[in-house]
This record gives C-alpha cells, sequence and structure tokens, in this order.
C-alpha cells in the first residue's frame, strides 16, 4: 500500500482569473473570490482523475514495501526452493516528474536511512515514472511493517504554457459547470455527474495504475 502527500504546494495555477472570466464572460470583479477557489478545486480535481501534476510542486509517497512480482503458473510438481522475486523498480505517484529528492527507508526503530542516489536510476521519461535499481543493488529488506520507504519529488509541469491544452479546456468546462451549479440540487442525480466532454478531455491523459488505486476509483 501507498499514499502521497503534498508537501510544498504549487504558488501559481494553470489558469489565471483573467482566464476564467473570459471563458465565463464576466466583466466584473465580484465573484472573483469564488473563481479562485473554483480554480484550485478544478485543478485539484484535474489532478486526482489523471493522476498528474499540473503545476510544480513536492510529493512525498510512503510505501509499505516493495512489491513482489507475480510468479508465473505453473503446470505440475516442481521440486526446488521457495523463492520470492521482488521488482526493482518503484513507480512514482503522480506525473510529470521533474526530480527525484531522495529515497529513504525506515526500519523498525523508526531510524531514517538515505537511500544511495548511485543505486538507482531515476527514469523520468515514461509515465509513471519510476526508480528502477542499477545492476547487482537490492532494497533493505528489514524494514518496519508500515510506511517503510519514502520516496520525496519534484512533480509538475514547470510553466503553465506547458499543461497541455485539453487539461486546461477540461478545467474551463468544469469550473464554469461548478460556478453554474452554486447551490442547485434540484437534479442532485445530474449534479453529481461530470459532464462527459469533461471525462472526454481528461481521458487520454489519465494514468492507470490499477484497480485498486484512487485515480480509477474516480473516474465514475
Amino acid at each position: 500500500m501507498s499514499h502521497i502527500t503534498v508537501s510544498t504546494p504549487p504558488t501559481v495555477e494553470p489558469l489565471n482569473l483573467q482566464e476564467v472570466k473570459d471563458y465565463l464572460r464576466l466583466e466584473d470583479a465580484s465573484d472573483e473570490r469564488v473563481l479562485t477557489a473554483l480554480i484550485e478545486t478544478a485543478r485539484m480535481f484535474c489532478e486526482e482523475y489523471t493522476g498528474r501534476a499540473l503545476m510544480t510542486q513536492t510529493i512525498t509517497m510512503m510505501l509499505d514495501g516493495v512489491d513482489e512480482l507475480a510468479d508465473p503458473l505453473w503446470e505440475g510438481w516442481k521440486t526446488g526452493p521457495y523463492l520470492n522475486h521482488y521488482k526493482n523498480y518503484i513507480n512514482i505517484g503522480k506525473s510529470p516528474v521533474q526530480s527525484i529528492t531522495h529515497v529513504k527507508t525506515y526500519d523498525d526503530e523508526d531510524n531514517a536511512t538515505t537511500f544511495a542516489s548511485s543505486k538507482y536510476y531515476s527514469d523520468l521519461n515514461r509515465d509513471p515514472a519510476r526508480v528502477v535499481l542499477r545492476k547487482g543493488e537490492t532494497f533493505p529488506t528489514t524494514l518496519r511493517v508500515a510506511d517503510a520507504i519514502e520516496v520525496q519529488y519534484v512533480a509538475g509541469y514547470s510553466n503553465a504554457n506547458l499543461v497541455p491544452a485539453p487539461l486546461k479546456v477540461g478545467m474551463l468546462q468544469h469550473i464554469a459547470y461548478l460556478y453554474e451549479q452554486r447551490g442547485d440540487m434540484g437534479d442532485y442525480l445530474q449534479t453529481r455527474e461530470l459532464p462527459p466532454s469533461i471525462k472526454m478531455l481528461y481521458a487520454p491523459f489519465v494514468i492507470h495504475r490499477g484497480m485498486g488505486g484512487s485515480t480509477l476509483m474516480a473516474i465514475g
């Protein structure tokens, strides 16, 4: 199991107030406080839905351990020692990853040890990014039973211009939807669903991590 926390949140949003006001065709400043909250809400939803970090932020990911690889199916009886096969990599929780800050492990006395960066390769050119062991290296095994491995990394697009346009358009549509539905619960079955056009815009950018992940649970 794993969980991630945002240690340092983004200092800017992928959309600014003027962009949102232009999209909503608003000319005055009366609702700017509401729009500011909606921009952050739409960005956080987009991040959860797609498994991405939209703007530069520092994230800390905690793992209970490194999962075993699936053993191949055997037919009939086999003789020989039982061997555990462990992954030689760790998937990073959010993309795109700019850099790995550190990898730490914790023993049963809760002592932290920094895992030397010379022992792993930062595979940042894929989604999701990975921490991959170099040849001959292994992850420590004498670790505590929970939150045993900490990976801290910097993720997100370095500036708003690099955020894919479909994600920004989806956010604008989501903000418009939230702005128009303020307190409107007349048809709650409709208001609890994300408009299909937004899902279509986000779909190509979703990073699938498995049926138990919160990313897929959010798709609805």
